[in-house]
């Protein structure tokens, strides 16, 4: 099994009410939709966050495994390289990777013995070659765990148009329909970033 949780938030989200407003018809001095367009902006997001697999403003993220990978892939030069796949994009930086043993003990796996591909469409940890995963046997559950920066970048200028624009149309949707299904126009914005893991 494998699993990712969320360490640091976004600390700002990629639209605001403001942009929301005249979607809506509403002026940009009027506050009454406030309160119920504030929790849709969060929702949104997270929505469309799962639904591409992408991070859209800069999130410190856990990616657990319970294994080091056991599949090699050979590239077209004939070298073998095993690799973890970050599942969220796109990539910033790797801060660890850290093993825990059946135990309980918990060890850094040091940078040294693996490179940061973050030029595949998924980025990925491929260790060195010459370099073995952990020989430890690791704890029942989680014991493997990758912790890394993805997104955009820190503010809302950072986040593509294209994905803005589609947050406005969900929330936009949401406010006037209910919490329900997006429609195609929104789905249709967002699959031109979508990663789907087959």
């Amino acid at each position: 099994m494998a699993g990712i949780k969320v360490i640091s938030p976004p600390a700002v989200e990629p639209i605001t009410v403001s942009d929301l407003k005249p979607q809506l018809g509403y002026d940009l001095t009027d506050t009454s939709p406030d309160e119920r367009l504030l929790p849709l902006i969060p929702a949104a997001r997270e929505w469309a966050e799962d639904y591409t697999k992408r991070v859209f403003i800069t999130q410190t993220l856990e990616f657990a495994l319970d294994a080091w990978p056991c599949q090699e892939w050979t590239d077209n030069r004939g070298k073998s390289h095993a690799s973890i796949e970050l599942p969220r994009l796109p990539l910033q930086s790797v801060t660890s990777v850290t093993y825990t043993d059946k135990d309980g003990v918990t060890a850094v796996w040091v940078a040294s013995n693996y490179v940061v591909d973050d030029f595949s469409f998924v980025p990925r940890i491929v260790r060195k070659r010459g370099i073995a995963w952990p020989s430890v046997q690791l704890a029942a559950a989680n014991g493997v765990r990758v912790r890394f920066v993805a997104g955009y970048g820190d503010t809302a200028a950072s986040v593509p148009q294209k994905i803005k624009q589609a947050l406005i149309m969900l929330v936009a949707y949401w406010y006037e329909n209910g919490m329900c299904d997006p429609p195609c126009a929104v789905t249709s914005l967002l699959d031109m970033d979508r990663w789907v893991n087959v």
